[in-house]
């Protein structure tokens, strides 16, 4: 599709209707002229207001629009949303920001990936999903019933209706691609898109959404009693580190390549009994309810039958203080937001859940046992009202029947939203739609090898831009995607770099450490091999994309 610019691409019945001309006038409005509220709004559907529109230079010229659509029964709500649709160089493509968390502001930059759409001629729409509530917490889900819909499915497909609708108008156009791309928060975004409206995008890149046990509360409140249940139970980032190089140095060759990457830990198995101090506490060793705190967290929670989810995974275990925190209990019960990560990032998100469920008095640090069948019960019950909580859905048919393409990825290294779960649902979505090679027809799953949630960790640094582009190629050029390779360090590719500068805006993920490398993506069942000599692990070209061998 050739680049459009807006004064040579507005058709003259349009520009009747913006810039007041005769409709047999070849006068072209100008960008200036177009973006303003009440042009805007013209394009609009029913139910949704303009607030603003006004033309933007930074960081590429285009025309900046805030609105919101009111949402009613339950209702009326409003769910704000910001557009920004470029001057010049667009290409009929369309962004939706997926945001992590809660999401409860208005986004001008994609999170995952990193940095402004516009920068490469997108539409770029984003929402705070109908609240402007902090992004970790959750205590209005159980406030406002159509607050709690909206954040949950329907506000993002208003928001998407409306802003769709505008940025055709605008370039007076019928053909538009549509993408959508978030990861933890965002990635959930993109599961309520292809499962409750399919009808939304051609494309949706999908990152880390949690998967099938939907216990990922439950194992941060877990974790949380885990270090508070002795003295000396709290894990500190310094002893993770610690920790996290005893494990790569026995569990690194296990792939056939020493690079200080665990590429697959459920391959990896370590005593951390052998860590052990032998008397006082000390910077290299570990003491005992240390150990038994590690070995809790390995585990997962546990309810009165058994596992309720799976553990942390045992790779890049100094990630896991992005959710533990890096301070000792005790913590307060509802910290301010600039310090949920030094007490209990995790703990803090888990237990404004559980206030949406069972009331703000609810304290889950004390109250809530996991070992009570009746408690967790309880807890499934609230998630099934609220309608946030459960399993996703596995179905995809509606989304196979529209056409669209999605490409699912998870790093490895996720303490959060476990590499694993993904699998299965993977594996769940393929039996729905009638079997793998059904599935494989629209959708494919990445494992990003050292990554934690969403990034860190010690793995790519722009996997998910390398992974954007393959889910474009495939929508638009129907170039089904295969392996991908993606870079750390100076040698990472950042799709939505500022061309002025090289950098992006909006980082929300610390980058991972390491020199730079590649590292070869492969889509799954693949899995990446060194077959290079000693020495050439950094890059790509050493590396191949095999099946494992069935055990």
């Amino acid at each position: 599709m050739p680049s459009i610019s807006i004064s040579l691409r507005i058709g003259v019945s349009l520009c009747a209707l913006l810039a007041g001309v005769g409709a047999g006038s070849t006068a072209l409005a100008s960008p200036t002229e177009m973006c303003s509220p009440e042009s805007i709004q013209a394009l609009a559907p029913e139910g949704t207001t303009i607030v603003s529109a006004v033309t933007t230079a930074e960081p590429v010229s285009h025309c900046l629009i805030d609105g919101y659509v009111t949402t009613t029964d339950p209702g009326p709500n409003q769910v704000n949303f910001r557009l920004q649709l470029p001057d010049e160089n667009f290409e009929g493509r369309y962004y939706f920001i997926g945001l992590g968390g809660t999401a409860g502001y208005v986004p001008t930059n994609s999170q995952i990936p990193s940095g402004n759409p516009i920068v490469k001629g997108f539409a770029v729409a984003g929402t705070d999903t109908g609240h402007q509530y902090g992004m970790g917490n959750w205590t209005f889900l159980g406030e406002s019933e159509a607050k709690a819909i909206d954040h949950v499915h329907r506000g993002a497909h208003v928001t998407a209706q409306a802003t769709q609708q505008i940025t055709k108008a605008y370039y007076d156009t019928e053909d538009l691609y549509r993408y959508h791309s978030g990861c933890s928060g965002g990635g959930r975004m993109g599961m309520m898109a292809i499962t409750r409206h399919p009808e939304d995008y051609d494309g949706v890149l999908l990152g880390a959404p949690g998967g099938r046990s939907s216990a990922t509360m439950l194992a941060f409140i877990d974790a949380a009693q885990q270090m508070h249940r002795e003295p000396g139970a709290f894990l500190s980032p310094a002893k993770l580190a610690m920790a996290e190089q005893k494990v790569t140095a026995k569990c690194d060759m296990l792939d056939g390549a020493k690079d200080d990457v665990v590429w697959d830990h459920t391959k990896c198995d370590f005593d951390f009994k052998t860590l052990q101090c032998e008397a006082d506490d000390g910077p290299d060793c570990l003491t005992a309810p240390e150990i038994r705190t590690i070995e809790a967290l390995l585990a997962g929670p546990q309810g009165p039958d058994g596992p309720l989810k799976v553990g942390f995974p045992i790779s890049n275990m100094s990630t896991w203080s992005m959710f533990l925190g890096s301070m000792p209990p005790p913590w307060p019960d509802n910290p301010a937001p600039e310090d949920r990560r030094r007490y209990s990032a995790g703990y803090s998100i888990g237990n404004t859940l559980a206030k949406a469920y069972f009331g703000q008095d609810f304290v889950a640090l004390t109250d809530f046992n996991l070992k009570d069948q009746e408690m967790l019960d309880a807890w499934w019950e609230a998630a099934g009202r609220v309608d946030y909580g459960l399993p996703y859905s596995a179905d995809l048919n509606g989304y196979k029947d529209a056409g669209g393409k999605v490409i699912f990825w998870n790093g490895v290294s996720d303490s959060c939203c476990v590499d694993t779960e993904m699998k299965e649902y993977y594996a769940d979505a393929a039996e729905e739609v009638g079997g793998m090679n059904e599935l494989r027809k629209f959708a494919r799953m990445y494992m990003v090898p050292g990554m934690a949630h969403c990034g860190g960790g010690t793995g790519p640094m722009d996997a998910p831009d390398q992974l954007l582009e393959a889910l474009i190629d495939w929508v638009e050029k129907d170039k089904k995607p295969a392996d991908v390779v993606a870079h750390r360090g100076d040698r990472a590719e950042l799709a939505f770099a500022d061309p002025k500068t090289g950098q992006v805006s909006g980082v929300v993920i610390p980058p991972p450490a390491g020199e730079a490398r590649d590292f070869l993506l492969c889509a799954d069942p693949y899995v990446a091999k060194f077959d290079g000599d000693e020495g050439g692990e950094l890059d790509a070209e050493n590396w191949s994309c095999i099946k494992p061998s069935k055990k």
